[in-house]
């Protein structure tokens, strides 16, 4: 099932059609639904990052009702979420970014972040398949010139795509709108100051620095040094709360009445994304002014930058790329 629809014109000029219809309000899914089944059917409900959705719904759940888990629970929680976050950001760059640049799918390493286990640390894989340095010290990468002798190594399929970006900067939306992971880390040198904001290389940069900040975060959480994520009360029997995800941030608020769900609301990073004059629908219009043999690339590069997690089409005159 195709979750997005981009329909690009066919020559210079014209409008460039975006199609998405979130999910949203799914009360009339969980209508008096036991409050205490939610969790499990929200994971079944959402494939895409299935496990921060159970998490969100977990919280947010508990939050409604005024218990809060113990924080070891707590913590397990979040390390699961966060080992999801690694896995999914590990097989874009193996299979999708690969497949950018023309290049063969790293099916082996994709295989290695798949089987990730929660109590693992990941940063030797992270090293191997990603970034080519221990995933610290490509944290210290400060400034565009610095980023670019990386890339230039071509020491990995993130360095050559990373590489392949320096050349449609040119994208950078007018408001400078950062993106949902470029916020996350808006304190790291390189989306402070070092490459303009929600440029399509500064949006693929913050997926690496989400990731080669994630071991940093589950080491914490195991040794019992980090705060976990908590839901919060947002009036009687109503609560919410928001996960991390590998496409940005999760909310998820519920409102609950005599233990039974009222209603149920997930905003993820999608909606906000691509809804009507949103960022998504700021970005691609540009496309419209590039040469019609350049598009589909140009458009599937912002596609994985806007939301690489949900399956999508490009459909240009004839041509569909899904």
């Amino acid at each position: 099932m195709t979750g997005i629809t981009l329909r690009l014109p066919s020559g210079i000029g014209g409008q460039v059609a975006l199609s998405y219809a979130p999910r949203g309000d799914i009360t009339a899914l969980l209508a008096a639904v036991p409050v205490e089944r939610v969790p499990a059917l929200v994971r079944a409900l959402f494939a895409v990052c299935a496990n921060a959705q159970g998490h969100a719904a977990d919280l947010a759940v508990e939050a409604a009702l005024g218990v809060e888990a113990a924080p070891d629970a707590l913590a397990e929680r979040e390390i699961h979420t966060w080992t999801e976050v690694v896995r999914e950001h590990g097989l874009r760059v193996g299979l999708d970014w690969a497949r950018l640049l023309g290049e063969a799918p790293d099916t082996a390493r994709a295989r290695a972040f798949v089987a990730l286990s929660t109590a693992a640390d990941p940063s030797a894989l992270i090293e191997d398949a990603v970034t080519g340095l221990p995933p610290g010290r490509w944290l210290t990468i400060t400034c565009a010139s610095e980023l670019a002798r990386w890339a230039g190594t071509g020491c990995t399929v993130a360095a050559r795509f990373i590489a392949s970006l320096f050349h449609v900067s040119t994208l950078t939306p007018a408001d400078g709108e950062p993106g949902p992971l470029a916020a996350r880390h808006a304190d790291h040198p390189l989306l402070a100051r070092g490459l303009p904001a929600g440029s399509l290389i500064a949006c693929h940069v913050a997926r690496l620095i989400d990731l080669c900040r994630a071991p940093v975060r589950l080491a914490a959480l195991r040794g019992g040094d980090a705060v976990p994520v908590r839901g919060v009360a947002a009036g009687p029997g109503s609560g919410r709360a928001e996960v991390p995800c590998a496409r940005g941030t999760l909310l998820h608020e519920v409102s609950v009445v005599a233990g039974r769900v009222a209603r149920y609301r997930v905003l993820s990073p999608t909606d906000g994304a691509f809804a009507p004059g949103g960022r998504a629908e700021r970005q691609f219009q540009r496309l419209s002014a590039w040469p019609p043999d350049d598009r589909v690339r140009l458009a599937e590069v912002m596609m994985q930058a806007l939301d690489p997690c949900v399956d999508y089409a490009i459909l240009d005159q004839t041509v569909e790329v899904a």
